[in-house]
C-alpha cells in the first residue's frame, strides 16, 4: 500500500508571507543549527542556507518524498552543501537530542494539531532543541479563506501558546503579522526543561 502524503503536501505559505517582515523578525545568525519541519520542496530552506551561511547547517525534514526529492535536485543544481535533507516522519526526527539552535514550523502546526499529532511532534521537536533554542511559528491567521485552511483549523496565537507552553516552550518576541494571510510568533525553550 503506498504512502499516503501528509495534509498539505506540495503547498507553501513562503509566497503568502511579506519576506522582508519575516526575515526581519526571524532570529537566525550565521554559524547557527535551523531545522525547517516541514520544509516541502525548500521554499524556506534555499534562503535560510544563505542566513546560517557555511558555518551553519538547515536540516530539511518532511514526511513528502516527492518535495524532498525536488529540494534535493534545487540543491544540487544551486551548488547549495550546508542543506541536510530527510523523508521522516515529524514525531521521530532523524537528529541527536539538543544539536537544533532554532526549528523553523511554517504552518505546518495546524497540520499536526488537526491530524491529533501535535504533542507528539513538539515533544520531538523539544528533544532536537538546544538549551534556550527557539522553535519560531507561521501560522495562518484565525479567518477564513482562502488561501490556506478552514478557519475551523487554524490556531490564533493564545492557541499556539497554549499548545507550547505546557512543553517549555514560552513566547521569546511579538507575534508578527506577514501580511494578510500569516502572523509569525518565536517560542523559546526554557532552560531547564525536560527535552522528551
Amino acid at each position: 500500500m503506498q504512502k499516503q502524503s501528509p495534509t498539505a503536501a506540495g503547498k507553501t505559505s513562503y509566497d503568502l508571507a511579506d519576506a522582508d517582515l519575516f526575515w526581519r523578525a526571524l532570529p537566525v545568525t550565521p554559524g547557527m543549527t535551523v531545522l525547517d519541519l516541514g520544509c516541502g520542496v525548500g521554499r524556506y530552506a534555499i534562503p535560510l542556507s544563505a542566513k546560517v551561511g557555511p558555518a551553519g547547517a538547515v536540516i530539511a525534514v518532511d514526511l513528502w518524498a516527492e518535495g524532498v526529492a525536488r529540494l534535493r535536485e534545487t540543491l544540487a543544481a544551486s551548488g547549495i552543501r550546508n542543506v541536510e535533507t530527510h523523508v521522516a516522519e515529524a514525531r521521530a526526527l532523524p537528529l541527536a537530542q539538543g544539536t537544533v539552535d532554532l526549528c523553523l514550523m511554517a504552518t505546518v502546526l495546524h497540520d499536526f494539531a488537526a491530524d491529533g499529532g501535535d504533542d507528539a511532534v513538539i515533544t520531538e521537536v523539544c528533544r532536537t532543541l538546544k538549551p534556550e533554542g527557539i522553535l519560531a511559528v507561521v501560522e495562518f491567521i484565525k479567518q477564513e479563506g482562502p488561501p490556506g485552511p478552514p478557519e475551523r483549523v487554524r490556531l490564533s496565537p493564545a492557541e499556539v501558546g497554549a499548545k507550547l507552553l505546557p512543553f517549555g516552550l514560552t513566547p521569546s518576541g511579538a507575534v508578527v503579522g506577514l501580511g494578510a494571510h500569516l502572523y509569525y510568533e518565536p517560542f523559546r525553550r526554557l532552560r531547564g526543561a525536560a527535552s522528551t
